[in-house]
């Protein structure tokens, strides 16, 4: 896996999903998160993984 292919150089200035031009804010928001190039919209229907093995609840 190559480390070094999403750098600024190659960060696109739209979204990779709907291809809308991205505010300085989400693309301020990329850069912290480290990608992926999604508009608000986009990224607000990314779903955080937990990091546990075994669902909530499940003993």
């Amino acid at each position: 896996m190559d480390l070094e292919e999403r750098t600024l150089e190659t960060m696109g200035d739209r979204c990779e999903v709907c291809g809308a031009p991205l505010t300085r804010e989400e693309l301020e928001a990329i850069l912290e998160a480290g990608g992926p190039v999604l508009c608000a919209v986009h990224a607000d229907e990314i779903v955080p993984v937990a990091d546990e093995d075994e669902p909530a609840g499940a003993a």
